[in-house]
């Protein structure tokens, strides 16, 4: 109903620029304020939706494309600046009308007890009960709250319908038909419900979660993404990444990227085949089992840089410290040479450009059953470099860590997090040289300055020379003790 308001507001805002000052400046403001609403997720549904709440984002999207038509299109098309600003006002006043009509006839299909989204309330504290009150008692809300669910807490039996614990919430949301989560405070610790949510996985479900010390929520951050209720702020977690449509985009910027690397990188991948064959022998592609997306194992291509014994690389962690490692194999290795057919890999489908670095099904295995939160990483294709790389990341580094950082990206991707952990990348690959502090040394104390004092025994500061000073602890600096003859 909303969107179908928006465009038929443009649309009439259009048609009467059209028909009042001109088709072209018209049609410009319509087509880009149609592109800009549809990008804006205006059509996200609420809990409260309100015109008053809307009016700062709506007057931002049709105020962009009216200013640039009346300051770009105008001097080129010889059109009057005004054209296009008449255009952007109707539209406008169009859009605040059509909303008001739609979210009045939002507000009482709700009341009557249509539109109603199926909702579990996740925490029985005073907070999650209040929550779960309102939204029985007020029907506007467009809520009907199917249960609670939380972990082992006695207030549960006072509530009516309890469901389960928060480690059967997946299972719960699917067998009730839930459409909203909304996440509390309660027994359940919070890395429970992290797993929880996580495996939600690919369900259309919104989940929703009261922030820690909500009473100091800010009413000027309120927008479409965060909303009071009674009192209390819910804010709208993020869409998984899988399940947004720039997501597509990502195979498709692979493949590109992929392909034209391979062609431009096809000299130096001859000459690296070729010093490698003379270093290792035959057998100059090293293949090796990987895990992949949703736990699939995959063949991976690396430039072979040490002949390892039959599966001794499966079950080994490291080889960079080998000392069968040649000239080659060490330098392939320290400038990452030795990845460059994993374009092949990111070509197939395989693995990405940017995502979590793929692991050895040996190591996966314990890592899952050991490290919190190390199987949600494979929610997302594992990639040639990622998030976790580049912060330094790597090699014999903490796979706890490793697993955050690529859980955060899985949250957190977008196509400019791809392309910031790119550019982060090539600056790693380019060598710098650390310049070394030249600080100042203090001459040692001569004899003169020892017969200047009256003491039996005397400390002086000294800094030996070519000596650096760390600068927490005091690192070298020392005390000479000087002591007269008799």
């Amino acid at each position: 109903m909303v969107a179908t308001a928006d465009l038929v507001a443009v649309v009439l805002g259009t048609a009467v620029g059209a028909a009042t000052v001109g088709p072209v400046a018209a049609l410009t403001v319509g087509i880009t304020t149609i592109v800009s609403i549809l990008v804006s997720r205006r059509h996200a549904w609420r809990f409260a939706p309100s015109v008053l709440t809307d009016l700062p984002s709506t007057a931002l999207i049709v105020a962009i494309p009216t200013g640039l038509s009346a300051a770009v299109l105008a001097p080129l098309l010889h059109v009057a600046p005004h054209a296009a600003i008449v255009t952007g006002l109707v539209t406008l006043a169009l859009l605040v009308v059509a909303r008001s009509t739609v979210f009045a006839a939002v507000r009482r299909r709700r009341n009557d007890g249509r539109d109603q989204l199926r909702a579990l309330v996740v925490g029985c504290d005073d907070t999650g009960v209040r929550l779960g009150q309102t939204f029985t008692h007020q029907l506007n809300y467009g809520v009907h709250v199917v249960g609670y669910v939380d972990d082992d807490r006695p207030l549960l039996a006072d509530l009516g319908a309890k469901l389960g614990s928060v480690e059967a919430l997946p299972q719960l949301v699917r067998e009730h038909d839930v459409d909203l989560v909304l996440v509390g405070f309660g027994a359940h610790s919070d890395d429970k419900v992290v797993d929880a949510i996580r495996d939600l996985g690919a369900s259309p479900v919104e989940v929703y979660v009261v922030p820690r010390m909500y009473e100091l929520h800010q009413m000027h951050h309120h927008n479409q993404a965060s909303e009071l209720i009674d009192g209390i702020p819910l804010a709208r977690l993020r869409r998984p990444a899988y399940r947004t449509a720039s997501w597509r985009l990502k195979r498709v910027i692979d493949v590109v990227v992929s392909g034209v690397a391979l062609l431009v990188a096809a000299p130096a991948l001859a000459v690296i085949a070729v010093a490698v064959r003379r270093e290792t022998g035959p057998g100059i592609i090293f293949k090796q089992e990987r895990i992949g997306l949703n736990g699939e194992p995959f063949t991976l291509f690396k430039f072979r840089s040490l002949q390892l014994a039959a599966g001794e690389g499966d079950v080994r962690w490291s080889i960079d410290t080998d000392t069968r490692l040649g000239p080659v194999g060490k330098f392939i290795r320290a400038s990452s040479l030795d990845e460059l057919p994993q374009l092949v890999n990111v070509l197939k489908g395989d693995m990405s450009l940017v995502g979590p670095r793929p692991e050895r099904p040996y190591f996966v295995e314990r890592f899952n059953e050991t490290i919190p939160g190390y199987r949600y990483r494979h929610r997302v294709p594992v990639g040639l470099t990622g998030y976790a790389a580049v912060h330094g990341l790597r090699g014999d580094t903490s796979i706890h860590q490793r697993a955050h950082f690529d859980n955060l990206y899985a949250e957190s991707w977008s196509l400019w997090l791809d392309l910031k952990i790119a550019a982060w990348t090539v600056r790693q690959l380019i060598p710098r040289r650390s310049p070394e502090a030249n600080l100042p040394v203090p001459a040692p104390p001569t004899m003169d300055d020892i017969e200047q004092l009256d003491s039996e025994t005397v400390q002086l500061p000294y800094i030996a020379p070519r000596t650096r000073v760390d600068d927490t602890t005091g690192g070298s600096e020392r005390t000479v003790i000087i002591r007269r003859s008799a």
